[in-house]
């Protein structure tokens, strides 16, 4: 197994240099990382808000289109996300990182002047949606696979809550500022300002000094399927990964048919809509930043267990409900499971995947969340046939009961170790 840059050696930790205060923060190089990622995202954001404003109002089209349009971004993450964990493993991350932010803005410029000059089409927009796709699968497992380069790996919990964060905060903030600026200046014009999000997170990439991997890079070998045989072969991975595909596939229906329990069941329109948006955000977010502490100690395993059982039954829960501070509460307490759950077990994964690997295991971690837009377009058909609270419950309850399987058979998660143990045992070992 390859060496391992920042673990410490069993019986040896005097000799490590103590952790900064702020963990992940105390490194410049994440600091910079970080920062980047909450500017693309919050630019990202415009596109979540601005698509289906651009089909709808200056288009003219129909709902179907959305999901059409939707559909061409999901196809293209999910179809690339293994070969793009392969060239993370063989290429310089943070070179692809910039590479696709480069792209990406690039891809955005044009969408902003075919809009303000009044030439965009559907046809347009779909090829658009395909190319900004597929660049997306690109950048993903080069963002999880750059974080032992930028910091010391035993801050790795503090490292991938702070990630997190980043995108459920961007959640709630995000799509508010967006819809002012559309609002405001035109969609046109506000993919400019996407443009520009993407060319500064790019400039602060470029100053990120990353450290050299500890491993050759293009000697690996193993091809795209390595990472998949991996997986298959060891249980810790195949149960976390497996959690990550039951919630993005079934756990996640609420969020797409979120909508209609605001109109039709809770009779709250748009402002109940947003507020509960913001309870499931907030409960993520206080979710992530408890893993700063947790993520790091004993028992993970059953924290993981219990955050997915706990998360199920949450959102079954919140569909059975038809009192609007209830649902809210289901809700909030659903975002913290799930933030602290889906971030201890990707902390798992950091800690444990060979670095030759890592790339193409992130990547199949990757695409278990772009099947969320399959999973929105079966919760849609589902829901058509039992109704929709039912679709949700059950999607809810088999999060739960999958988790309640792996406390059964998975011993490897159950007894999953602390980072410490898990540093001193992966150092012994290479």
């Amino acid at each position: 197994m390859a060496s391992w840059r920042g673990a410490t050696p069993q019986g040896d930790e005097s000799n490590q240099e103590p952790l900064p205060r702020w963990g992940a923060f105390g490194y410049a190089n994440f600091r910079r990382f970080w920062v980047a990622s909450v500017v693309r995202v919050f630019a990202l954001q415009f596109r979540i808000i601005g698509i289906p404003w651009l089909l709808k109002v200056e288009l003219g089209l129909t709902p179907g289109w959305v999901g059409i349009v939707a559909l061409s971004t999901a196809l293209p993450t999910i179809i690339l996300s293994l070969p793009a964990g392969s060239l993370a493993d063989r290429f310089d991350n943070r070179r692809m990182i910039i590479l696709s932010n480069t792209l990406s803005g690039i891809a955005y410029l044009l969408l902003a002047l075919l809009v303000t000059t009044d030439l965009v089409e559907l046809w347009m927009v779909v090829v658009w949606s395909v190319v900004t796709g597929a660049l997306s699968a690109l950048v993903a497992p080069a963002q999880q696979a750059i974080l032992p380069q930028l910091i010391d790996m035993r801050a790795i919990a503090s490292a991938v809550a702070l990630n997190g964060m980043v995108w459920n905060s961007m959640r709630i903030i995000g799509p508010a500022i967006a819809g002012v600026v559309i609002a405001v200046i035109g969609i046109g014009q506000a993919f400019f300002v996407t443009t520009v999000g993407y060319a500064v997170a790019s400039v602060l990439l470029f100053l990120l000094k990353p450290k050299p991997r500890t491993f050759n890079p293009r000697a690996g070998g193993g091809g795209v399927m390595e990472g998949v045989h991996f997986i298959f072969g060891n249980r810790l991975f195949l149960a976390v990964i497996g959690l990550s595909f039951f919630t993005s596939v079934f756990g996640g229906s609420y969020q797409v048919l979120l909508v209609y329990f605001a109109t039709d069941i809770l009779e709250v329109g748009g402002p109940g809509f947003g507020l509960l948006e913001g309870a499931a955000g907030v409960g993520a977010i206080l979710g992530t930043l408890s893993i700063i502490k947790i993520g790091a100690g004993r028992h993970r395993g059953f924290v993981i267990i219990g955050g997915a059982a706990s998360f199920g039954i949450c959102v079954a829960l919140f569909a059975a409900s038809k009192f609007m501070p209830l649902s809210m509460a289901a809700l909030f307490a659903a975002g913290i499971s799930s933030g602290i759950y889906l971030n201890v077990g990707m902390t798992a994964l950091q800690m444990e995947v060979p670095d030759e690997l890592r790339g193409r295991v992130m990547g199949i971690w990757s695409m278990t969340w772009f099947l969320a837009s399959v999973g929105g377009f079966f919760a849609g058909v589902a829901a058509e046939v039992i109704g929709i609270p039912m679709t949700v419950a059950i999607g809810g309850l088999s999060v739960t009961g999958f988790a309640l399987l792996l406390f059964v058979l998975s011993s490897e998660l159950r007894t999953l170790p602390s980072v410490a143990a898990q540093a001193s045992a992966r150092t012994a070992g290479g």
